[in-house]
């Protein structure tokens, strides 16, 4: 599985990520995790360009068996965050969001309110040019935009992959037209609310089997 997450939760991300759901044991149980824990990697593959960067994510989707999204304050806004979530509907992989804001804060020791769930910011519309042919599938992203007197949010194609997507298996089939956001249908929990220290690998494993893997 992948851990996708702002890099500002890190500390509420470890928090879960060295929970005895994920950690090695001597017998080398656990289950086996990707994510970009180590910052420096991260910042190596910013130097060579955004195309390293999807690099870096594609080949970590493709070696899982689904994507989960950690939810913070601003994870919804995140680009490369918006990118793992894309690469799991284009490679068929699971889709979850759990939400990390119920973890104290490392410095502040609180909880925050929860952040916005960026599965409600990725969606997928439905084209058909007419009732004889296949319909095809492609990736939006919801977008603000000021208007002069507020911001008010738009859905455009997602300008990262533009290619037709096969609709998830897990996601209902969306009208021609309308974009379907993938929180309709991909789950999400609360870690602190929901046991996630107990629970989350079968939220993970439920998210898998939703897309067939």
């Amino acid at each position: 599985m992948l851990f996708s997450f702002h890099h500002a939760d890190i500390m509420r991300v470890n928090n879960v990520r060295l929970s005895g759901e994920f950690s090695k044991s001597a017998s080398d149980t656990g289950r086996e995790i990707d994510g970009f824990y180590d910052n420096s990697l991260w910042e190596s593959k910013k130097r060579y360009g955004d195309d390293a960067i999807k690099d870096l994510i594609r080949d970590g989707v493709k070696n899982s068996s689904a994507v989960c999204v950690f939810v913070g304050t601003e994870t919804w806004a995140r680009r490369w965050v918006r990118y793992e979530i894309a690469r799991a509907i284009i490679d068929g992989r699971g889709l979850l969001a759990v939400h990390v804001n119920g973890l104290n804060h490392h410095q502040l020791r609180i909880p925050h309110p929860f952040g916005e769930n960026p599965l409600n910011w990725i969606g997928v519309d439905k084209v058909r040019a007419n009732l004889l042919t296949d319909p095809s599938y492609y990736l939006f992203e919801k977008q603000l935009r000021w208007n002069g007197q507020q911001y008010v949010v738009d859905w455009l194609r997602y300008g990262e992959y533009t290619l037709p997507v096969s609709r998830p298996k897990w996601l209902a089939d969306p009208s021609p037209g309308w974009v379907m956001p993938l929180s309709v249908n991909a789950s999400a929990y609360d870690y602190i609310g929901g046991a996630g220290a107990r629970n989350i690998g079968a939220w993970i494993d439920g998210a898998a089997i939703a897309a067939g893997r």
